[in-house]
């Protein structure tokens, strides 16, 4: 039977990439400079005072969240902590995993657009352009260039009319942050939630990040098998 798809948008951050390993194999948590609860940390990272719809200083960033948490973490570890955080995600984004790359490759072949829609601030997508990734997306809409983030459809249907495609035509596949499944529903564009960045122990965290999906895929190789 053949797909109806035409393209696949991928989401970035814990779909085909992981800071968080990139940490582990050469890089302190920003969390631990900062002499903060990890969970807290990330949960600033995910509110409001993490600004991912605009053009923003990597210091700033990380000062405006730090200090959401704990106002009197003085300016020198603030800095501290934005150098090595940019580090690791520079890293992230240009020591991909080679199994990720092939099987993008792969899709490519197939004759599939890949688009790419990721919530960030400037400094987490700095390294996009060195990215061996770039290369094999036609499009790639970030939220801090954009002034819009999922869940919202803005965002989705900017990369629909970048490529040319309608909704019924592309696939959504992301690890579910920031109700993305839900905001591709909402655009009537299917999607898979991916799991291999992920605590699969987690079931309750694997059901939040789905809502919205229509299946889940351990990783992207899948994807062959699936269209």
């Amino acid at each position: 039977m053949k797909s109806p798809y035409k393209a696949i948008l991928f989401d970035l951050f814990g779909t085909l990439i992981s800071v968080s390993k990139a940490a582990g194999d050469g890089g302190r948590y920003t969390a631990d400079i900062l002499d903060l609860d990890r969970k807290a940390w990330n949960q600033a990272c995910f509110s409001e005072h993490h600004d991912i719809l605009s053009e923003t200083d990597p210091v700033e960033t990380v000062r405006r969240m730090a200090h959401s948490l704990d106002p009197t973490i003085p300016l020198s570890t603030i800095r501290k902590a934005a150098e090595v955080r940019q580090i690791r995600f520079d890293t992230a984004l240009t020591d991909i995993e080679p199994g990720i790359i092939k099987a993008l490759e792969r899709l490519n072949d197939r004759g599939l657009s890949l688009g790419l829609i990721s919530n960030a601030s400037t400094g987490e997508v700095r390294a996009w352009s060195d990215s061996p990734l770039a290369p094999l997306f036609k499009t790639a809409h970030f939220s801090c260039k954009h002034g819009v983030k999922k869940p919202e459809p803005e965002i989705y249907r900017m990369a629909l009319a970048e490529m040319e495609i309608n909704s019924n035509q592309a696939l959504f596949v992301g690890d579910g942050s920031s109700n993305e499944h839900l905001g591709a529903k909402k655009c009537g564009i299917d999607s898979l939630l991916v799991t291999y960045f992920l605590d699969t122990k987690n079931k309750d965290d694997l059901k939040r990040r789905g809502l919205g999906s229509k299946g889940t895929i351990s990783h992207i190789r899948e994807l062959q098998s699936r269209l």
